[in-house]
């Protein structure tokens, strides 16, 4: 799609945001745009099914995978970020280092070249967050709804142990003893997967924590509910 794409409208361009991130295998959001790169003399080569940006940046710096140019890894999470609603941007940069793409110190680099652009400051204050062992965009996005919300920033993947046993939780604020667990349904839909949530819960819970449950709809359609609950489960001050 990609190739045809560039066939349409130019091969001198060169693929980024979305399709970057797919080439580069950190896609989180899924689109069946392509997005293209150019300088600013392209805008008008966009098509239906075809974005082509305009870039002040240059593309001096493509690289190539899979025979497509197309922007280095962290530039392109950083610009995946930039276009993307808030919600998805912890997401996209947890995963950007989840599949080894780029590192954190490189996501710094790019989020300080990118000065001056649309949504640069939201993405600057993302990346002092990201850790490539969320386990998937979802627990990325609760996460989010945290820290937005004006908690402490949680661990992510805390293992609590005793003596040869162990618990993991998705994310946890270990001091206070509570964790949280984003709980989708590919990951809790069998018996099997239902009865080892349920024995992890009772085993932490008899070890003094408390562990909170939240889905999709908690990150989405309700998160001031799902952040309060996590509140008050840290004791903190009523806001």
């Amino acid at each position: 799609m990609v190739r045809a794409a560039l066939r349409a409208v130019g091969a001198d361009l060169v693929a980024c945001h979305g399709t970057a991130a797919v080439l580069h295998g950190f896609d989180v959001l899924g689109s069946d745009t392509v997005h293209l790169l150019g300088p600013a003399s392209v805008a008008n080569r966009s098509r239906p099914g075809i974005q082509v940006h305009p870039s002040v940046q240059g593309t001096d710096d493509a690289l190539m995978v899979d025979g497509v140019w197309c922007t280095p890894p962290a530039r392109t999470a950083c610009d995946v970020v930039r276009s993307s609603p808030p919600i998805d941007g912890l997401a996209v940069l947890d995963a950007a280092l989840r599949h080894g793409a780029c590192g954190a110190a490189d996501l710094v680099a790019a989020a300080e070249a990118q000065a001056g652009l649309r949504e640069v400051v939201r993405l600057r204050g993302l990346v002092p967050h990201v850790d490539g062992r969320a386990g998937s965009p979802m627990e990325s996005r609760m996460r989010w709804r945290f820290i937005d919300g004006g908690l402490p920033a949680p661990e992510v993947q805390v293992r609590v142990a005793e003596g040869h046993r162990w618990r993991e939780m998705d994310t946890a604020w270990r001091a206070a003893r509570v964790g949280a667990e984003f709980d989708g349904l590919e990951a809790h839909m069998t018996a099997e997967q239902l009865r080892d949530d349920r024995r992890r819960h009772n085993w932490l819970t008899e070890r003094r924590w408390t562990l909170l449950h939240f889905t999709a709809a908690d990150v989405y359609r309700r998160p001031e509910l799902m952040v309060a609950a996590a509140s008050r489960a840290l004791r903190l001050p009523a806001r």
